[in-house]
């Protein structure tokens, strides 16, 4: 009696909970559901060189959360280095780094396109098209991209370089 056992590269990874970009701490609209999970991972963004800035309160006080925050936000931005992003979410959730752009593209940042591919230029074209893109973590390059799982402390770079 033999045993074979397949084994599928990625099978053994979580899958991104996209719902939480529509995650709403408090507000008008909601009822507080209190917070179970707390972390900061940190975001730099550079397009052709150039370090774009993330707005502080990006997330905070958004249409659909009005006097609240979504559970992905920013608190303050900074001119240089990595922009701190708040998650701050009811129980574990594997939060994607494209869900922060969805959070940013509804305050007229970049964003993510209906497929959940990065749309910086709000173009609706996806990235992918226009640019090489190229994710490190904690100074690692990583594979995932939009559906990277954010963890405390990461030091995320996401860059993209225009194509030829």
């Amino acid at each position: 009696f033999v045993i074979v056992a397949l084994f599928q590269p990625g099978a053994l990874e979580p899958e991104p909970d996209w719902e939480v970009s529509d995650g709403c701490l408090g507000g008008l609209e909601h009822s507080d559901v209190g917070i179970s999970e707390h972390y900061h991972p940190n975001l730099k963004v550079i397009v052709d060189g150039q370090q774009l800035s993330i707005s502080e309160s990006t997330g905070i006080d958004q249409f659909g959360c009005k006097e609240g925050m979504r559970w992905i936000h920013v608190h303050d931005s900074t001119s240089s280095g990595y922009t701190k992003l708040h998650i701050e979410t009811p129980k574990k959730y594997n939060v994607p780094l494209g869900a922060f752009f969805e959070i940013w593209g509804r305050e007229g940042g970049p964003s993510l396109t209906s497929d959940k591919s990065f749309d910086i230029d709000r173009s609706g074209i996806s990235d992918w098209e226009e640019y090489d893109i190229n994710v490190n973590v904690n100074g690692e390059s990583s594979d995932k991209f939009e559906t990277y799982i954010m963890n405390d402390n990461d030091q995320i770079e996401l860059i993209l370089t225009s194509k030829s």
